[in-house]
């Protein structure tokens, strides 16, 4: 071990004699010192935690998790992929979990609930009368590890005017109010062009301009197993959205419903069913004729048995 000089040891005995003889003498402080150490600076304050802000617009691309790294709102006037609409709080069990909870469980699809209610007040009606997609984010594993308790409702355009694909883009403000009463947005009459293969692509037009297709609510399904991948759980959609159509034309709800009209339902993807999404977007479709008028509330004079 190297040796410490014996000139630098030397030395701290006459600093720290010193140092007791004007203790002990009772020398003065300075002008302008008063001994707290604090300097009289007040306590620290709690640590507050991120949370984000609602009605705000992002232009990344939906994600479940939002770490606050990736926070960056901007006008909702610029291109934006999905705005807040609400934000509400993980409580009780789940908020005592150790980490977030993850997709698909009990607890997301709650807040999936809260947030489905949270947008249709923000829109002014079920995000699925219009072209749009709900979707819910979490903290991160270590903001929630932090304390982080909140989740975030968050809406977008689809890229089908039906309501049916992926999220796209949009720069034409905020979407509160936008399918309140009279909205432009809300979804309405279509005019089917139908491919070789039997498919059709829906085409959005005024109920005035010829169509054979218009919207007629929403089937909420029951919560059990995702019906949309085998051909009973589709026959049962499409029975759910005859009985959609039948009130919305005000026609009788029963086994004449099938000579009446055909249907159209829009699923939501399995992923978004997990989430907790049990919405069918439901349409009436008139195969052999159009129409120039819209058939809400025509009743049988306006949708015979054929």
């Amino acid at each position: 071990m190297r040796k410490v000089p014996k000139a630098r040891t030397r030395q701290l005995g006459p600093v720290v004699g010193l140092a007791t003889v004007l203790l002990l003498g009772g020398c003065a402080l300075p002008d302008g010192v008063d001994g707290d150490l604090t300097g009289g600076w007040s306590a620290m304050p709690e640590p507050v935690v991120f949370q984000p802000d609602p009605a705000t617009c992002h232009q990344e691309h939906f994600s479940h998790n939002g770490p606050m790294s990736g926070y960056r709102p901007v006008p909702c006037e610029r291109h934006h992929m999905v705005e807040t609409v609400h934000v509400g709080a993980f409580v009780d069990e789940a908020a005592d979990r150790v980490t977030p909870p993850p997709a698909g469980s009990p607890e997301m699809r709650e807040a999936y609930g809260a947030c489905e209610a949270a947008a249709a007040e923000y829109l002014g009606a079920d995000f699925r009368y219009g072209p749009l997609w709900l979707g819910v984010v979490r903290p991160s594993r270590y903001a929630w590890e932090g304390g982080a308790r909140w989740f975030r409702c968050d809406v977008g355009m689809t890229s089908q005017p039906n309501g049916g694909g992926g999220l796209v883009g949009h720069d034409e403000g905020s979407l509160r109010g936008a399918l309140a009463d009279g909205s432009e947005l809300a979804l309405g009459c279509f005019r089917r062009d139908d491919d070789d293969d039997g498919t059709g692509e829906m085409v959005p037009v005024d109920c005035d301009e010829p169509h054979s297709v218009e919207f007629a609510g929403v089937w909420t399904a029951p919560d059990t197993s995702y019906p949309a991948d085998d051909e009973d759980g589709t026959d049962r959609i499409h029975r759910a959205c005859r009985s959609v159509v039948a009130e919305y034309v005000g026609v009788p709800d029963d086994a004449n419903m099938q000579y009446r009209t055909g249907t159209i339902f829009i699923p939501m993807g399995e992923s978004d069913w997990q989430a907790g999404d049990r919405g069918f977007r439901c349409f009436l479709w008139l195969s052999d004729h159009e129409l120039t008028e819209s058939l809400a509330g025509a009743g049988e004079s306006g949708m015979p048995i054929r």
